[in-house]
């Protein structure tokens, strides 16, 4: 995870380099200045491309997925940057629960071989998701704005079913686009969508035959909503 920060942290810099650390008046932007903490609930769409390689060794393509809701927290800092630009930098964690992510049946979902005893019934869980991302924002009224999200972060895989091996921890890249706005007292609402595309995993032992593998590239779509307070 040192090096995702190290990331963000790149990304930022370059970002304030880019504007040349001006210093107007900050109007629109200074109403979303500070540090804030948020609780957020996602719905998450999970589709899997990947391959199954089976006991003999042939290889065939297919598709897997599901549907996935969960919940966390953020907390990060706004960072007014003109009259209605601002930056924000923030860390979200997934609150360390566990959501089922899809069912991979490699004769149904990533073989068209029937009959293969070496097909068993995988369920895939994800857990312990953590996030650092910036969204540079822009405030079209006074306490509201729009922004754009860039994120990277990793998520815990764990198989469940007929398999031998352990699935590989992920990492991912996130783009969204959403939108925030802000009471006088501090509370403020997000609303996002967005994609994750993350790296691909790998599952040994399927239908408990050492090699027999699935490999999968997990993209995500999802629906964000945060409800938080900006200190």
């Amino acid at each position: 995870m040192k090096a995702l920060r190290t990331k963000v942290c790149t990304y930022a810099i370059a970002l304030l380099a880019s504007i040349g650390f001006t210093s107007p008046t900050f109007a629109g932007s200074s109403d979303f200045s500070g540090i804030f903490i948020a609780g957020h609930a996602e719905m998450n769409v999970v589709a899997m491309d990947g391959t199954f390689t089976d006991s003999d060794g042939n290889i065939t393509q297919g598709v897997a997925g599901g549907f996935a809701p969960t919940a966390g927290y953020e907390v990060g800092f706004n960072l007014p940057l003109g009259d209605t630009f601002f930056v924000t930098v923030g860390y979200s964690d997934g609150g360390g629960g566990s959501a089922r992510i899809g069912t991979v049946n490699a004769s149904d979902d990533f073989s068209k071989t029937t009959g293969n005893s070496n097909n068993g019934d995988v369920t895939l869980h994800a857990s312990d998701a953590t996030w650092y991302y910036i969204a540079p924002s822009i405030s079209v009224f006074d306490n509201s704005a729009v922004y754009v999200k860039l994120g990277e972060g990793q998520l815990d895989l764990k198989a469940i079913g007929d398999v031998t091996g352990a699935p590989n921890n992920v990492d991912g890249t996130m783009w969204g686009v959403g939108t925030t706005s802000i009471s006088s007292g501090g509370v403020f609402f997000k609303t996002e969508a967005g994609a994750i595309q993350y790296d691909q995993f790998t599952i040994t032992g399927i239908g408990g035959t050492a090699t027999s593998t699935v490999e999968a590239d997990p993209l995500v779509g999802y629906g964000h909503l945060s409800i938080g307070y900006k200190f």
